[in-house]
């Protein structure tokens, strides 16, 4: 039966929410006492209110059908930096005591030129901009938090894990270096900080470079980390492992992830199934043909082979974003 709005607002408050994470490197884990699923997203610069926090929650379990919180308006707004977000993620605590989203400081819609306007990464905000809660009831924010150092073009796309070697968040997202200087040099670049509060963070340092852009890193089984970004042939999406831990060796897995279904992709979102442990989901933005997120999955997320996801329905515009455990 299709849960109502009513009821999934109810889970959305709910003590569930508090629930140990499985493992505490991966906030995504599987775990039996997750319910549902959470969906935070941004829905376009098509409106003037589309770049904004949007929230979603699954319906019994069932990451292919979702309820839209607030009758599908925004969840939160922006009234700080361009008053504007995109690209949100939300950020558990291992002990999920406390909670995070974390966006793009964007706001294409009435910008002079929308995407023809080059400032954007050029002149881009240096800052995300951060929200912050302990029960998803209450939040505090939103604040801008300047990440990107000042010859970076701006901040796109910032995604964050807990990092066990530095018992801290690693904080990482794509930027423009115009020139070099802070000790990273100019390029196009995934940069990186540490912080344990999203309050204070260490200095901006490079972090990848031949990745693509809209990076986002899970923790899989027997210490493997994945990641899945934009990059390679046709626009569409990579997937690449580590084995030895967030600052090793990355080894590419697979490309054209998407191929046949998208003419290309991007804001990958990834998330390990709560019923079955070998079972992973991922989702890519249609952003060519303007439909937002089409979901794929995996049984086998170390061979990154991924097929469609067969009778769907997303929340209406389901742009670039983020799913956790609830």
């Amino acid at each position: 039966m299709k849960a109502s709005a009513y009821l999934s607002w109810a889970f959305l408050l709910s003590p569930i929410w508090a629930a140990p994470a499985a493992n505490p490197c991966d906030i995504r884990s599987t775990d039996t006492s997750f319910t549902d699923y959470a969906y935070v997203y941004f829905t376009g610069e098509g409106t003037s209110n589309g770049e904004q926090i949007y929230m979603a929650v699954s319906n019994n379990n069932d990451p292919t059908q979702w309820t839209t919180l607030k009758n599908g308006q925004p969840f939160l707004t922006s009234n700080v930096g361009t008053k504007g977000i995109r690209d949100p993620s939300l950020i558990a605590a291992p002990d999920r005591s406390k909670f995070w989203i974390i966006a793009t400081d964007l706001k294409v819609n009435g910008l002079p030129g929308g995407w023809s306007n080059t400032d954007m990464q050029t002149k881009g905000s240096k800052s995300i901009v951060v929200w912050e809660t302990t029960d998803l009831k209450t939040w505090s924010g939103p604040r801008l938090a300047k990440v990107s150092p000042d010859n970076a073009g701006m901040t796109w796309a910032p995604d964050a894990i807990w990092d066990p070697e530095r018992n801290a968040y690693m904080v990482y997202w794509t930027s423009s270096v115009l020139s070099t200087g802070n000790g990273i040099s100019a390029g196009w670049k995934i940069l990186r900080c540490y912080t344990n509060d999203f309050v204070t963070f260490t200095a901006a340092e490079e972090y990848l470079v031949g990745y693509g852009m809209d990076v986002t890193i899970t923790a899989g089984d027997n210490g493997a980390y994945y990641m899945i970004t934009k990059n390679g042939p046709n626009g569409l999406i990579q997937e690449n492992v580590s084995y030895n831990g967030l600052s090793g060796q990355w080894k590419k897995v697979s490309e054209n992830i998407g191929q046949g279904d998208l003419p290309s992709g991007e804001g990958p979102l990834i998330f390990r199934d709560n019923k079955d442990s070998n079972k992973w989901h991922l989702w890519i933005d249609n952003n060519t043909k303007g439909t937002g997120y089409m979901p794929f999955e995996t049984t086998d997320i170390a061979t990154g082979h991924y097929t469609k996801t067969q009778n769907y329905k997303l929340p209406a515009n389901p742009r670039h974003g983020y799913v956790i455990p609830m």
